[in-house]
């Protein structure tokens, strides 16, 4: 069929022309439709209320994710994988894991101890949604990016990402470096973890567990413990500094908006850049169905990076309890650290006056 077929606007409108006036009342029913479907998608869900009357986000949350932080360089002009450069990418990511004891004196122990269960469905080629390119920004000059697991593993299943080319040479130094004192270690060999602001998945123990009170929510993992106050008024002190921050927090419609500042510049502000002390997290939590959460993260910290940071997945609702950690209890790994590098000294010693 053509347009003249059709008949003109005038011609339609009044019922005249090839199409009749049931014709024309048809096109009217489809107009109609189409203006309401223009005017707005469907409403949103509203979860449940507790019994205080706000959005209901309690229980425990997975999010354990596919996705990398930063788009690989193999995908810059691409925001979504096909499903099978998903799970290509997946496979080559564990094979790169195991191979890391080939490189650094570890241990390999496999993978049985990460829960890798992805509770989701998400092609996308970048946590980062902003910058558009799903790459950190610019970091402020003179700042340096440290280098994490995570930046190994896609270094081995993606070498020729800009910076992986340096990081498969610094494997082979892993554990160097002098230890004579728990000083000279790092916050994670001394069981000094904090909660992570915001939150990014990791290798495993992806969970977090949300529970509500008229005044407070409270966020759990199995290492971390952090209370959101649910008073916006309430003024910061610039001299109440803590490792996670301070976190305040309102409702805005279903979503719990949370504001991260007042850190300590005691730990990275993120992705292993620069320091936290200047870094303002605003996180929001919206439920989205029964069983499923966004969540979404800007990261503002204008003396490491040049332009703001903002990443964004899924959770999913799981039937799951959170176990303490006990990286404190019995812990004996700094002890042995410090009394291995006596003894190789030691060995040096006796090699050293044999000669």
């Amino acid at each position: 069929m053509n347009h003249r077929e059709l008949g003109t606007v005038s011609e339609v409108m009044n019922g005249e022309g090839p199409m009749n006036r049931k014709g024309c009342s048809l096109l009217l029913v489809v107009l109609t439709a189409a203006g309401l479907s223009a005017a707005g998608p469907e409403p949103k869900y509203k979860a449940p209320r507790t019994a205080d009357g706000q959005p209901d986000l309690q229980g425990v949350w997975n999010f354990t994710s596919g996705v990398p932080l930063q788009r690989p360089s193999a995908f810059a002009d691409k925001k979504v994988f096909t499903k099978e450069e998903f799970e290509k990418r997946r496979a080559g990511l564990a094979n790169a894991f195991r191979s890391i004891a080939t490189f650094a004196p570890v241990e390999n122990v496999g993978l049985d101890w990460l829960d890798n269960t992805l509770h989701v469905d998400d092609l996308r080629t970048s946590l980062i949604t902003y910058p558009e390119n799903g790459r950190l920004p610019a970091l402020v000059e003179g700042v340096v990016r440290m280098p994490g697991v995570e930046d190994f593993i896609v270094a081995l299943s993606d070498p020729k990402d800009p910076f992986s080319q340096n990081l498969l040479s610094m494997l082979s130094t892993f554990g160097a470096g002098k230890k004579d004192s728990h000083s000279d270690l790092g916050v994670s060999d001394r069981c000094l973890f904090t909660a992570g602001v915001p939150i990014v998945p990791g290798l495993g123990d992806n969970y977090v567990q949300i529970l509500q009170g008229k005044d407070s929510v409270a966020l759990l993992t199995d290492e971390h413990r952090r209370i959101v106050a649910l008073d916006a008024k309430a003024q910061l002190g610039d001299r109440l500094r803590s490792w996670s921050g301070v976190s305040k927090g309102r409702w805005e419609g279903e979503t719990l908006v949370v504001e991260t500042r007042n850190f300590n510049d005691r730990t990275l502000s993120f992705a292993g850049s620069g320091r936290s002390r200047d870094k303002v997290v605003t996180e929001r939590f919206t439920r989205t169905s029964k069983g499923g959460l966004e969540y979404t993260a800007t990261i503002v910290d204008p003396k490491t990076f040049q332009d703001r940071v903002e990443i964004s997945f899924p959770m999913a609702r799981v039937d799951a309890h959170l176990y303490e950690s006990t990286c404190h209890e019995g812990n004996y790994s700094l002890a042995n650290i410090l009394s291995a590098a006596r003894a190789e000294e030691r060995e040096a010693a006796k090699t050293a006056a044999t000669k």
